[in-house]
């Protein structure tokens, strides 16, 4: 079942508070309780009782239908490092990150959690290999390739680095191969989708000659 980005944004916000929202669940079961008993002694309280009762069942019943509608998916800030690396794959690269750049850097940020992001520097900071040599990246009509580090951070703090490689005149950013099966993984697959601004990652990998490890 895909969900939409509102409504996963919602489904993680209930799961993170999850306690605290049967808690505040209970408060209003213990007010709806002394409501009732008011309305027992023969106060006119019902509607009062009525909402009370009925919210209280809403807070109980929320994290239930956020675990079944978005099942089996921490808050990104609870992830685990393997966790966020696990779960980059897993979501939707156009939909779900968000792109700026300027002559001087870019910046990807996943647009439910912002202070998830990769940044690239195109100064020598930021440079892999001016010079990249690599048969699989050199076979283009415009030969001459150049790696960049794309660094993932979260809230600020370096997380891991990837290598994505300037090929055919700019013309695509591929991923980096696994040095000893020449496949590209999964994570670094979705690093390269996740920058593929011009839309030609899939058509360079197949002019390339490089083969993604799960396929």
């Amino acid at each position: 079942m895909r969900v939409r980005p509102y409504i996963k944004i919602s489904c993680l916000w209930i799961k993170e508070y999850s306690h605290p929202i049967r808690v505040f669940g209970g408060i209003l079961f213990i007010l709806a309780l002394v409501t009732g008993l008011v309305w027992i002694a023969g106060k006119d309280v019902e509607p009062v009782a009525f909402v009370l009762s009925l919210l209280s069942s809403l807070s109980f019943t929320f994290p239930s239908i956020a675990e079944y509608l978005y099942p089996d998916r921490k808050p990104v800030k609870q992830m685990s490092y393997d966790e966020l690396l696990a779960f980059i794959p897993t979501t939707n690269y156009k939909d779900d990150w968000k792109g700026l750049s300027t002559h001087e850097a870019s910046e990807f940020f996943l647009k439910e959690d912002p202070r998830l992001r990769f940044r690239t520097r195109y100064s020598e900071d930021g440079i892999q290999a001016r010079d990249f040599r690599k048969e699989w990246a050199n076979c283009f009509l415009h030969p001459r390739a150049t790696s960049y580090w794309h660094e993932l951070y979260y809230d600020g703090a370096f997380i891991h680095r990837t290598i994505l490689v300037s090929v055919d005149d700019g013309n695509a950013l591929l991923p980096a191969p696994d040095v000893d099966s020449n496949k590209v993984h999964d994570f670094e697959y979705a690093v390269a989708k996740i920058h593929d601004v011009l839309g030609s990652v899939d058509i360079y990998l197949g002019k390339s000659g490089l083969q993604r490890a799960d396929s």
